[in-house]
């Protein structure tokens, strides 16, 4: 990739086509799109202008709609990207601007997430240092209900979820340090490398279609294989 931070990002629900998205930077308005993987360094490929500016590498595209948080206000926004239609919400008690980032090394506010169990959005507190985490409705683009995990955010450098489990990185993204269980409310023991390399870890998420973990890491996107045991 050409840029440090971005997100790469194809559908994550079981609607995908074989389609991939490239947002780059962690700022802008345009989303490239690649009909697959092999025209990736074509130069005829689609761009689409999204109207408002996104802000970080928290994206994902999910049944065909590209979710995103528009940057300097406290709105999610997504975008359909068949039809062109677009929608909006409103998270309130939520830091969105003035730099107090939900997780500083990708510079993201807004950090969604697809799961075996359907689409969330990760997110910091407004009157603490708390990550919450709210379920949405992807069919409505509403709050069906939100959860403190009661994790500070300046121990947390990334994360995703994986059946129901939140993963946490730590402050350097070199490993998972922590987990919490969003079904039963509680915290669980986690502690696992996930990189060896320094450097900046801009994007991380978990696509339950593939069963892979994509990341953006130093200007290069890695896919990372999941196996998932049953306990």
């Amino acid at each position: 990739m050409k840029s440090t931070f971005g997100a790469w990002m194809s559908d994550a629900s079981r609607q995908d086509d074989g389609r991939y998205w490239l947002a780059d930077h962690f700022s802008g308005r345009i989303l490239a799109e690649f009909q697959n993987i092999s025209t990736f360094q074509s130069t005829s490929n689609k761009t689409i202008d999204v109207r408002k500016f996104y802000q970080g590498c928290g994206h994902v595209v999910y049944k065909g709609v590209f979710y995103y948080h528009n940057g300097g206000t406290n709105k999610l926004k997504r975008l359909d990207l068949n039809t062109g239609k677009r929608d909006s919400l409103t998270m309130g008690n939520s830091r969105f601007n003035n730099l107090t980032y939900l997780f500083c090394n990708s510079k993201t506010y807004f950090k969604f997430a697809v799961d075996e169990n359907g689409l969330w959005v990760i997110f910091a507190s407004h009157t603490d240092d708390i990550v919450m985490v709210a379920k949405l409705n992807s069919d409505s683009f509403s709050v069906e209900y939100v959860i403190n995990t009661a994790y500070p955010m300046t121990k947390a450098g990334n994360a995703f979820i994986i059946c129901g489990v939140l993963y946490f990185t730590d402050d350097k993204d070199r490993r998972v340090t922590h987990a919490f269980d969003l079904k039963k409310k509680i915290p669980l023991d986690a502690s696992f490398d996930l990189r060896p390399d320094t450097g900046i870890l801009a994007m991380l998420s978990y696509y339950p279609n593939k069963r892979l973990l994509y990341m953006w890491e130093n200007s290069n996107v890695k896919t990372c294989r999941v196996k998932l045991r049953v306990t």
